[in-house]
């Protein structure tokens, strides 16, 4: 058995349409392609006894137990790992239920497809589930299984906390997805872009786009926080700032004890110690606090007496309060500390990281520093109601434990949190309390602010030990995006066999024409407005989250492709305007993709992820995609060149919107009402009515800005301002006059779009044509062999020259194809095969003649316009 490769998608895919989150493991069964389990000797007995919550996945029996009766009657190795992978993640804490296991074209190779929720997890959960697979099958002993098992579960808690959101960060995602917020991680940490475009705002944790970078540098002063705070009458404790040791006896005398000791720019508890009583506790603290000072200043201030709680202030206004318990045990007489600390690590609550509400207390140095400060080890048994303090600081990470107290809270009291805030300026704050309790006024029961803190937690609010917990992370996103205040832009995605790049640049044109700053991707670069970002072909998710992160685009139209839908997904949740142009033969026999239905199913990823209040604008003439308004959530609009097609008929008659070419015009059709848009000779693009397969375009360009909005009057100016060139359509219907004859460059590149651009040609009114052609590798032999065939009828003659996509055929392979197609036509060409492509577009130009077309089907459109660029140069200085 082996693993070919693991890929992951990351939003709508052609898999699942709940499931955004997917892995997908290409896997060679090998040996085990003609082994189902029911052949394994002893396979199943083992599993149940390794794996006994598997009974609970009810597989296609949709009952307790399906899966182990399919495992019984004998099912294939690839099923049986796809369970293992989500039964993992569910036992490491990660709960996700769905998963496909589909053979593939070639035999023995299975699509293992299953959900995760993070993605490091999700591929090593792909790779132990194989390794417990071959383990069971090949008869390693149960117990190495188990711990083997152990060991991986173990693993993946690990790897989850590397890469997960921590609460606070996660708490904020979540309450902006219930809001239909999306959002993009930016980093591998927490910075995260909540929103697409220009409506977009940033959060790292909790500091928010809205924070104050000078009321951070204040909040990280805890000398400069308190003496600011002071000045306003804040009650705060007294203290020093200091930087040597021999400073230290004469702050002590002269505030007593006990005192505090803490790093002065110090956060969340770091080098902090509380509650000393002398001199030499004190001087071992500094030196702690000044290992975790950057500037190696340290706080000596008063303790205050009472309990600690926290604060939380978002935008000025009081969202909770929390009562800290530092970790601790309480002595039974009888057991030891490190049996106390068990005892209380069994505690169903607790988990590993953040996975519970409660952290295990885990020994460390700072436990280590409190036992012997008391002249403790962990073999201590501690006196009965002893209460022992486990750690310096109270925070939940930690161990310790909250008790929600935000409703006892005084009026006065929240006045004095709510006022801080203002002081510091922090648009997110935690406030840290010492006080006998929360319900009187510090100013009368002694208590004060001891410091406070930019980009504080928000565990102990959300999931308190005791008490209700608090959605503060609904305050955070209510202040980013108040009600009315827009989070998205729209989307336009462009999918289909031929056409997407012109219908794609049409439509950012019209829209730019419209007011709007337009970010859009193609098969030949990123673009904001006109400038381009990135070159290369950039169809799929990376670069459309390119697009949707970019602060300026108020709107983004999206080249979608079959490749980067089946590598990776979409780069979006959902869009606002489908087009699906064609589904036409086109790399096919790749990925798992052999027939038009299977293309088809691909591209209908688009139409599919279009929101309830989005358009989807489909081609009424093409069957494939026509059918695709059957799984579409939004509104069904049609595009066709014959008005009398029966699909735009029956729309119409249903009252619904479609653009067809009636009599010269590009014409809306709403119900039985006509609106005639332009005439396509006025539409540069169409060539005067001649390329119908630009007129195609246009269409769906026309209707897909008309549904979105964009007045009549815009899309008049887009349409006839938009000309096909080298620089709004590069590679796309290009002329260029060289010496006495003309350059047609054009992407053409499978047969549907040379048949497109054949019936072009033969409108125009040149007696002798040239064709350039690229030996590509990446289609099937039939499909090679009609581009020789359809080149032989259109050309009189065709300089093969190789192409820069072979993709696992040789060179030589893809000219024997493409010359049996040639031979098929029975028409005798003059063709020449020419192996690198400057040269090849060389000579064609070198032997055009007067009143010759001599036509370029672009491979890579950036380097043949170039060339041809190059050889206009040489000719005008000679």
């Amino acid at each position: 058995m082996k693993i070919l490769e693991i890929r992951t998608l990351r939003g709508p895919n052609y898999w699942s349409g709940y499931w955004k989150r997917l892995i997908i493991m290409r896997l060679d069964l090998e040996d085990y392609e003609e082994k189902p389990t029911d052949k394994i000797e002893g396979f199943y007995e083992r599993m149940r006894e390794v794996m006994p919550s598997l009974e609970t996945h009810g597989c296609s029996y949709k009952e307790e137990g399906g899966f182990y009766k399919r495992v019984e009657e004998g099912t294939w190795a690839g099923h049986v790992i796809e369970h293992f992978a989500l039964e993992l993640q569910t036992i490491a804490g990660m709960n996700v239920g769905y998963g496909r296991t589909r053979e593939t074209g070639e035999h023995g190779i299975y699509n293992v497809v299953f959900a995760y929720f993070e993605e490091e997890v999700g591929r090593y959960a792909a790779r132990a589930a194989v390794r417990l697979f071959l383990e069971l099958a090949e008869g390693k002993s149960i117990e190495e299984i188990k711990q083997t098992l152990a060991d991986e579960v173990r693993e993946m808690r690990v790897i989850r906390e590397q890469v997960r959101f921590g609460p606070s960060t996660g708490s904020i995602i979540e309450e902006a997805e219930s809001r239909d917020i999306p959002f993009i991680r930016l980093n591998d940490q927490s910075l995260v872009q909540l929103g697409y475009g220009v409506h977009q705002q940033r959060i790292q944790a909790t500091t928010t786009a809205k924070t104050n970078l000078i009321s951070v540098d204040i909040a990280a002063n805890k000398a400069a926080t308190k003496k600011l705070l002071g000045e306003m009458g804040v009650p705060v404790p007294k203290g020093f700032r200091i930087r040597d040791e021999d400073e230290i006896k004469g702050v002590v005398e002269s505030i007593g004890f006990p005192v505090v000791v803490k790093p002065l720019d110090g956060n969340h508890g770091r080098g902090a110690t509380i509650g000393i009583e002398t001199l030499e506790d004190a001087r071992a603290a500094f030196h702690v606090a000044q290992e975790q000072s950057k500037s190696k200043w340290v706080i000596v201030e008063k303790m205050l007496a009472g309990e600690d709680f926290r604060a939380l202030i978002v935008d000025n206004k009081l969202v909770a309060i929390a009562e800290r318990t530092p970790a601790h045990v309480t002595g039974d007489g009888e057991s030891t500390i490190e049996q106390l600390i068990e005892r209380v690590n069994e505690d169903p609550r607790r988990g590993y990281g953040h996975e519970k509400v409660l952290t295990q207390i885990e020994v460390d140095r700072s436990t280590e520093k409190l036992l012997k400060a008391k002249n403790y080890t962990l073999e201590t048994v501690l006196p009965k109601g002893e209460r022992l303090i486990l750690k310096t600081t109270a925070n939940i990470s930690t161990g310790g434990t909250a008790i929600d107290r935000t409703d006892e809270a005084h009026p006065e009291n929240i006045f004095l949190f709510e006022r801080i805030a203002k002081i510091v300026g922090l648009d997110v704050i935690g406030i840290d309390i010492i006080a006998p309790n929360i319900t009187e006024p510090l100013r009368e029961n002694g208590g004060g602010i001891i410091e406070v803190n930019a980009a504080p937690g928000f565990r102990m609010h959300l999931a308190p030990s005791q008490g209700i917990g608090r959605n503060v992370a609904e305050y955070v996103v209510n202040m980013l995006f108040p009600p009315g205040k827009p989070y998205r832009i729209p989307i336009f995605a462009v999918t289909g066999t031929n056409g997407k790049t012109t219908t794609t640049r049409f439509i950012a044109h019209i829209l730019r024409g419209s007011g709007c700053v337009v970010g859009f991707t193609t098969t030949d670069g990123t673009y904001i407005q006109n400038n381009q970002i990135t070159a290369g072909d950039n169809t799929g998710p990376v670069s459309a989250q390119l697009v949707l992160k970019d602060p300026s685009v108020q709107v983004a139209v999206l080249e979608t492709a079959r490749g980067g839908i089946i590598r990776s997904g979409l780069g979006y949740d959902h869009c606002d305007v489908a087009v699906v142009l064609n589904v036409a033969a086109d790399h096919l026999g790749l990925k798992d993709v052999n027939t038009l239905e299977d293309l088809a199913r691909v591209k209908a990823v688009v139409p599919r992820s279009v929101s309830p209040k989005g358009f989807a604008v489909l081609n009424a003439e093409d069957e494939l995609v026509y059918a695709m308004r059957k799984r579409v959530d939004g509104t069904v609009v049609l595009f066709s060149m014959d008005e009398n097609n029966e699909n735009i008929r029956r729309h119409a008659r249903r009252g619904g919107i479609s653009c067809v070419y009636e009599n010269g015009f590009i014409t809306l059709l709403k119900g039985k009402w006509k609106v005639r848009v332009e005439k396509a000779i006025n539409v540069p693009l169409t060539y005067g009515g001649r390329a119908e397969f630009m007129i195609q375009n246009v269409l769906a360009a026309t209707l897909a800005c008309f549904v979105h909005g964009v007045s009549l009057e815009d899309i008049r100016v887009g349409l006839t301002t938009f000309t096909p060139s080298t620089a709004q359509t590069p590679g796309r219907m290009n002329f260029v006059e060289v010496k006495d004859f003309t350059v047609l460059m054009d992407f053409a590149h499978n047969p549907a779009g040379l048949v497109g651009l054949q019936n072009f040609i033969n409108k125009l009114p040149y007696e002798k044509r040239t064709g350039v052609l690229s030996g590509v590798g990446d289609r099937r032999d039939e499909d090679l062999r009609e581009m020789g065939r359809l080149c032989a009828e259109t050309f009189d003659k065709l300089i093969i020259r190789r192409g820069d996509y072979l993709r696992g055929r040789t060179q030589e392979e893809v000219f024997s194809l493409l010359r049996e197609g040639i031979e098929e036509s029975g028409r005798k060409l003059d063709f020449e095969i020419v192996h690198e492509s400057k040269e090849a577009i060389f000579r064609a130009l070198d032997a055009g003649e007067k009143g010759e077309l001599v036509v370029i089907l672009a491979d890579t459109v950036s380097k043949d316009i170039s060339y041809v660029n190059q050889y206009r140069e040489q000719i005008a200085q000679q």
